[in-house]
């Protein structure tokens, strides 16, 4: 009972300590920014996060409204990646410490509320297809606790979240 509380316990609560990772793609623009970013996990496994930012007058705005949209996806062959592949490795606490800090710093150096953007838009991976939201609601957890939102909402498929 002691080690189930204190895992409850550290859901959101950051004190895992992130992996060191790495920019490999940034491309700004007037009305959008993306970046991938990499990090290793001591086992091998690479992970690729991805974040696109949209602000201003455009398509993608006109649907969606200003947001951020996160995804992170893992290493399966040479350059390929999946968004799908769930690993249980128990690293996730520490994936998850290292998603939050690459997204901290994507919207401290995108200056996200100079931009209007107010919304945050994430899609969990189930584990199996009658997964019960476990993944979505730790998402919801460390974002949460994270992150400066305002409120989040889970639909079954997406995560969105206000941002403060």
């Amino acid at each position: 009972m002691i080690k189930l509380k204190n895992i409850l316990l550290e859901v959101g609560e950051g004190s895992a300590k992130p992996y060191k990772f790495r920019t490999v793609n940034d491309k700004p623009d007037n009305t959008d920014h993306r970046r991938d970013v990499s990090f290793k996990t001591e086992d091998g496994d690479e992970y690729k996060v991805q974040l696109e930012a949209y602000w201003g007058d455009g398509y993608i705005t006109d649907t969606f409204g200003s947001h951020i949209v996160i995804d992170f996806l893992l290493k399966m062959g040479k350059d390929s990646y999946d968004a799908d592949i769930v690993v249980n490795k128990g690293r996730l606490f520490r994936v998850m410490a290292t998603v939050v800090q690459i997204a901290r710093q994507f919207m401290k150096d995108i200056d996200y509320k100079e931009k209007g953007i107010d919304m945050l838009r994430i899609e969990p991976t189930k584990s199996t297809d009658d997964d019960d939201h476990r993944r979505a609601k730790l998402y919801m957890a460390y974002i949460k606790r994270q992150l400066p939102i305002a409120s989040i909402k889970y639909d079954g498929h997406e995560i969105v979240a206000k941002l403060k």
